[in-house]
């Protein structure tokens, strides 16, 4: 699940700085007559220079995660298209410790106005191999020593030390996989589970000081990439970005509020229920009649709790399943990419023409909200 804003920086950046372009600096104050600080500033700048968006055997990173990892840079797609996608890279310290050298770098530029432009700050690892060549490290391989971890199932728990793990969550989430992978006909696997309190814990565990977007309320939130969750506020049976793990990947060819409608039917989002959800979105509705629901795909978020493809997406899922089980879902996940795909899947598994969208969601959100009457505050 990503904000919005990753999406925009991606769109305006990935004209104005191409990737070949992308400029590497280094505070004055690094000491650059060390030799082994400038080793480290070569192999941080030529991995930059790499393609390290890229999935290939890259030279500059160590074989232990390469081995371990097919996506072994974690923090290569925090943003869309990549967090190599042209911005400079500024390089603030170098710190050393114990034959570990921490890069901390900020990706950035300063706009036309004056005003800098900041994508986020993060740090590398660097430590010689076997070789005696220096080799860069994820700050979430090292963080996460200083956490807590619990094996259950299919799933490798991490957690700060004032966490009280739950086994019977953890049991949960579990049967989740296991049910969902025999529902889906997707064999499941093994995955790493963060989660934590507050998300910003999260992101400096991964090595993230500082990303565009971080601020606002503190509220639940989940992202998953490859065979990781990261997850706060919601404890060990959040469904939601587990689903995305497990399944997507095996149904590609689906349109992408097909994959968010099902996360959310299944898992909820942002630690409540698809129904909560349903109550919010109606309610909003309801103060603007003027919404145009035959349309849905060109709409934005609802506010910072509820997003249209999740909501709607959650309930076309709801009534699909309802009407034929996991059989016409998994067809239905096979309807194809395209927004134009999406419209015509819904007149075909649910009989509604894509003229009709506004008055039938309309009229389901009001049902399904007339029959819960749960509190939206809690």
């Amino acid at each position: 699940m990503k904000p919005i804003n990753y999406l925009l920086t991606a769109i305006f950046l990935s004209s104005a700085y191409p990737i070949s372009s992308q400029n590497i600096t280094w505070q004055t104050y690094i000491d650059t007559s060390d030799a082994e600080i400038r080793n480290v500033i070569e192999v941080f700048t030529n991995y930059v220079h790499s393609s390290p968006d890229s999935l290939y055997d890259n030279p500059y990173w160590n074989e232990s995660e390469k081995h371990e990892y097919t996506y072994f840079d974690f923090l290569e797609k925090e943003f869309q298209p990549s967090l190599f996608m042209g911005f400079p890279v500024h390089i603030l310290s170098i710190k050393s410790k114990r034959g570990w050298y921490q890069i901390k770098a900020q990706f950035s530029y300063c706009g036309e106005n004056g005003i800098p432009v900041v994508l986020c700050i993060v740090n590398y690892f660097a430590r010689k191999d076997r070789n005696g060549d220096y080799k860069l490290w994820n700050a979430l391989t090292l963080n996460r020593m200083n956490w807590e971890h619990t094996r259950s199932g299919y799933v490798d728990f991490y957690y700060p030390s004032y966490h009280r793990f739950d086994s019977l969550k953890a049991a949960k989430l579990n049967d989740f996989v296991i049910d969902i992978c025999r529902n889906l006909d997707v064999e499941p696997f093994p995955f790493e589970y963060y989660m934590a309190d507050d998300f910003d814990e999260i992101q400096q565990l991964r090595g993230i000081d500082y990303w565009m977007g971080m601020g606002g309320e503190i509220k639940p939130t989940g992202r998953s990439w490859y065979d990781k969750v990261y997850c706060s506020g919601m404890g060990e049976n959040y469904f939601h970005e587990p689903y995305h793990i497990l399944i997507d990947k095996y149904y590609p060819n689906k349109h992408y509020w097909i994959s968010e409608g099902m996360a959310t039917y299944l898992g909820g989002s942002r630690g409540r229920s698809m129904d909560w959800h349903i109550r919010r979105a109606n309610n909003y509705l309801l103060e603007h009649p003027e919404i145009n629901l035959n349309n849905m795909l060109e709409l934005a978020t609802i506010d910072q709790y509820t997003d249209y493809r999740y909501v709607l997406g959650g309930l076309i899922c709801k009534n699909v399943y309802e009407k034929g089980g996991w059989e016409m879902i998994k067809d239905f996940m096979n309807s194809g990419k395209t927004d134009e795909d999406y419209y015509r899947a819904i007149e075909k598994y649910l009989g509604v023409k894509r003229e009709d969208l506004d008055t039938y969601l309309r009229t389901e959100l009001r049902r399904i909200a007339a029959e819960d009457k749960g509190d939206l505050n809690n």
